[in-house]
């Protein structure tokens, strides 16, 4: 398997999980995943299938305006249980919705607000260790000034996203909700997963 179908895996997990965990706590159809999550049906719509494949979750019949509402089962509560931890395992994976899925992974089903921080001021540490391989190699003289332009522009476009996702992995690290048990769902108290 190479590095980007491994990155292609984990990105599903983490979103897979993640979905999982918004359906447990309510949010269970595609326009709520949207509406309530901000998550694109484009990416949605093909987790809800492989979540009911995996018989993770179970179809509704249809509601108000033909939206199909969504349910865990028992075996979705323990890959939820048991999945966050190996994502938290493996450490950041550079990209920083991911991160953030993970750490609230770690939060709202692990309750563990220290880790979700740590993890997050790790994907922000990471991604100012990488910096330094964005450096730009000394230019052969005989480089055309448009493609020289180019590549710098861009070396320098990508160290200031990386820096602004730095802070920004930072500042939520420093804004994690210190007690998601007071969280609440649809006017009652939200189950723990």
């Amino acid at each position: 398997m190479d590095v980007s179908e491994t990155r292609d895996k984990r990105r599903r997990n983490d979103l897979d999980l993640f979905v999982l965990a918004l359906i447990a706590d309510g949010v269970s159809t595609p326009y709520e995943l949207k509406t309530t999550a901000g998550l694109s049906p484009g990416a949605t719509i093909p987790v809800l299938q492989r979540l009911l494949v995996e018989e993770l979750i179970v179809q509704g019949e249809p509601g108000s305006r033909k939206r199909i509402d969504h349910k865990i089962t028992a075996a979705g509560r323990k890959r939820l249980k048991n999945g966050w931890r190996e994502l938290i395992d493996q450490g950041p994976s550079g990209d920083l919705d991911a991160d953030l899925r993970v750490a609230l992974l770690a939060l709202r089903v692990g309750s563990d607000r220290q880790l979700a921080s740590d993890f997050l001021r790790q994907s922000a540490a990471q991604r100012l260790e990488s910096i330094g391989r964005l450096e730009a190699p000394d230019e052969p003289a005989s480089l055309p000034p448009l493609a020289a332009w180019y590549r710098m522009l861009r070396s320098a476009s990508s160290v200031a996203l990386l820096k602004g996702e730095s802070a920004a992995a930072f500042a939520m690290a420093k804004a994690m909700p210190r007690n998601t048990s007071g969280v609440r769902k649809r006017g009652r108290a939200t189950p723990k997963p």
